[in-house]
């Protein structure tokens, strides 16, 4: 995964007076979007002003108030759209966005048996007792950044801007993405008792089916993935039949209709066949070394279902962050946001979601 360092970096925080209600913020967001100003009235011109002048110091002086409060202007303006991405990513389980002064935990419930043979008039039954299991759950930071030509911002041109932003909130949402897929399939894998993993060489009808059937008997199962891993399940989904002694193979014409329209199956066995959006790392290599990695593992799917309440816990903590330093590499000057992002499989409840990894198309090796 593509990282930078910096030196020298300054938290904007810690400079900047702008607030989220500031209407320079408002009117940044509109400008980045190429809408009409007029709606502002008199505020508009005063705000674009400001902008320009703050972007000639930028330029002119490389003047820290002046980074700073753009920056902070900048994190205000894609705050809101990348929190609601990370809303996305609930189709793993519960998302909570918690404020800077919690901490992200877990209250998980357990059923223990206890003898009662005194009651029963007829032989010894058990009561359940229930046990309640609390611990926090520890936050990674996930980053993103781009480098500003703050002359273009002095002249009122957003063009960089908004590809600049609109960047950070896709690779942001991306990195997440990968994190919490990794840290899923960890706690699935290293978990002990029952779990429900396929990790092969290949997927196989009769070992998919068999998770699947395991699975149903919580809810109806939305099986997650990459398209390579999900195609494989496309041959499946024939029927076979027997005129005479010729044997025929087929395909409904539904079933056709979807896989020409999306590539792949809509429903497997009464399962949804869901594809994850998997571009390519431009910064990685694959292990080959003759293509781009994808950001995600290729080979790696989660079968989950819907009935029951998810164990798996999604939580980001505060707000975006926004730092301005020297890239350590390059030595440009850059901005970078940071976003606290949890995730918790509840522990004793991992067999409620299956893996299904395919080791020739791997990813996480």
């Amino acid at each position: 995964m593509f990282t930078f360092e910096m030196n020298n970096a300054v938290k904007d925080n810690d400079i900047s007076n702008i607030t989220k209600k500031s209407p320079v913020v408002e009117i940044f967001t509109a400008m980045v979007k190429g809408e009409d100003l007029s709606r502002f009235g008199a505020k508009a011109d005063k705000a674009v002003d400001y902008i320009k002048e703050l972007g000639r110091r930028a330029s002119e002086t490389s003047d820290p108030q002046a980074i700073s409060e753009l920056n902070t202007i900048r994190r205000f303006a894609i705050e809101a759209p990348i929190l609601q991405e990370m809303k996305l990513l609930s189709v793993f389980g519960n998302y909570t966005a918690l404020g800077w002064d919690e901490t992200p935990e877990r209250e998980v419930w357990t059923y223990g048996d206890l003898g009662a043979r005194v009651q029963a008039p007829h032989g010894d039954v058990q009561f359940p007792a229930r046990t309640k299991n609390t611990y926090n759950v520890p936050t990674f930071t996930v980053s993103a950044g781009y480098q500003v030509d703050y002359r273009q911002l002095a002249i009122g041109d957003m063009t960089k801007e908004n590809e600049g932003m609109e960047l950070v909130k896709i690779d942001m949402h991306n990195k997440a993405t990968a994190a919490i897929f990794k840290k899923v399939y960890t706690a699935i894998k290293n978990a002990t008792g029952i779990t429900r993993v396929i990790e092969n060489a290949g997927l196989t009808k009769a070992s998919v089916d068999a998770l699947l059937t395991k699975l149903r008997r919580y809810g109806r199962v939305t099986v997650t993935g990459d398209y390579a891993l999900l195609s494989q399940f496309t041959p499946w989904a024939g029927y076979v039949g027997q005129i005479n002694s010729n044997t025929i193979t087929g395909i409904s014409e539904a079933q056709m209709n979807k896989i020409a329209e999306t590539g792949l199956l809509g429903m497997y066995n009464g399962s949804v066949l869901a594809e994850i959006q998997n571009p390519y790392n431009e910064f990685a290599m694959n292990a080959a070394g003759n293509d781009y990695a994808t950001l995600l593992p290729q080979g790696l799917g989660f079968a989950i279902p819907s009935g029951a309440q998810s164990p798996v816990a999604l939580f980001t903590r505060g707000g975006l962050t926004s730092f301005t330093g020297n890239d350590v590499k390059s030595g440009k000057q850059l901005t970078r946001f940071d976003l606290e992002v949890g995730c918790d499989v509840a522990k004793g409840m991992e067999h409620e979601i299956g893996v299904i990894y395919d080791t020739n198309l791997g990813g996480l090796d």
